[in-house]
């Protein structure tokens, strides 16, 4: 798992990239914690259910900013 800071900024910019990404909304898993900012905090305990539907993540700025190299950081 990435060094990702829990920082206010972090989880603002992240929780905009994750509330309109289609693998977090299809599955629901704002009903799960965490949530969001799943590169640093470890995926949903729903990720054995979740269904891939796109990923956000190499889009946020949380990913630029820590040079993540990964996706779908809800299902990891």
């Amino acid at each position: 798992m990435a060094n990702v800071d829990e920082s206010v900024a972090n989880i603002d910019v992240c929780g905009r990239f994750c509330g309109s990404c289609p693998t977090y909304a299809a599955n629901n898993l704002k009903a799960g914690k965490p949530s969001p900012l799943f590169c640093g905090r470890g995926g949903s305990p729903k990720s054995s259910e979740t269904k891939k539907e796109g990923c956000n993540c190499p889009n946020c700025g949380v990913h630029t900013r820590y040079k993540l190299t990964g996706d779908y950081y809800c299902m990891k």
